[in-house]
């Protein structure tokens, strides 16, 4: 059951990666029209209260990208501590998901909110609120 919860994550988190990495992302969440406006909405980012980009900015295509990639990969490993390590950057993701809410256009909410919605599912397993069989098989 370990396992296959691993991999349902991992997998789940390297859909979400994709979603987010590029104009055709958004299409495998059945949103192809977004495609013109990601270059302008993933380019830049004031940065979020809490988050080391705070005050500095960033690049969501980047660095967005890159923290679902990473909990990708964590995801396939076992550990208390891992999973501590995972929560806080689960975490760190809520706070970017409703910060880049605030700030891109209205039309990638849905994105926006699919994202957040498996991060807040996965949290909660994280946190054990949640049974693992709640994430294998979601999207």
């Amino acid at each position: 059951m370990e396992v296959e919860v691993r991999r349902a994550r991992h997998a789940q988190y390297l859909r979400l990666a994709a979603v987010h990495a590029g104009p055709l992302g958004p299409a495998l969440l059945g949103r192809p029209e977004l495609a013109p406006l990601y270059e302008g909405a993933y380019a830049h980012c004031s940065g979020a209260q809490g988050l080391p980009c705070q005050g500095v900015g960033g690049e969501p295509r980047v660095c967005l990208v890159r923290r679902l990639e990473r909990l990708a990969w964590s995801a396939l490993r076992g550990g208390k501590r891992r999973r501590e390590q995972e929560r806080e950057l689960v975490e760190g993701l809520l706070r970017c998901m409703d910060h880049l809410k605030r700030e891109f256009p209205l039309e990638f909410l849905p994105v926006l909110e699919a994202t957040q919605d498996f991060l807040q599912k996965d949290l909660d397993y994280l946190r054990g609120q949640r049974a693992p069989t709640g994430l294998v098989g979601s999207t």
